[in-house]
């Protein structure tokens, strides 16, 4: 938590050099992986964290990403379906894939109410991507949970459906 407190401090007093700033969030997100709830300790202090975080210099926010994952963004059609697995108070979160079955088995790994959820967002924009995350499993997608909500999604439908674990 020290890390990202740092990070906001700096953002927060206007220092940070717009060089060095998506490759050391680059750094943080991927060390959040093995921390819960790295971002704040409930969702609104992390959703207020991340969407200042990723509000910050969006001309040079390709810079968070390879040029691999630059490459995969780029050839995603203008409309993509996303899914996310966890439980409901959660549900809106900032990490998506496009791959149902790895959101499934996430879902139902870290459901901690035991009854994990899915989300599935048909039509959603390729602009609404913020970036791409290639990993082992499959590839992250971030995407800020407010251009998702039931009352924003104007373009977008969104379901849930109960995971049979």
């Amino acid at each position: 938590m020290q890390e990202i407190d740092s990070f906001l401090t700096q953002v927060r007093s206007q220092y940070f050099l717009a060089s060095n700033y998506w490759p050391r969030l680059r750094e943080i997100w991927d060390e959040s992986k093995t921390h819960h709830r790295y971002f704040g300790n409930d969702l609104e202090t992390r959703d207020k964290n991340l969407g200042e975080i990723f509000s910050k210099f969006p001309e040079t926010r390709f810079s968070f990403m390879t040029e691999t994952e630059r490459q995969k963004l780029k050839a995603l059609p203008k409309t993509v379906t996303v899914f996310r697995g966890g439980q409901q108070s959660s549900i809106a979160g900032w990490s998506w894939t496009l791959d149902k079955r790895a959101a499934e088995r996430f879902g139902s790994v870290n459901a901690s109410d035991n009854r994990p959820l899915l989300a599935t967002v048909t039509g959603l924009s390729v602009g609404a991507i913020l970036a791409l995350i290639e990993n082992r499993d499959c590839d992250e997608l971030i995407i800020d949970p407010l251009t998702i909500t039931l009352e924003t999604a104007e373009f977008a439908d969104i379901t849930f459906e109960r995971i049979v674990t």
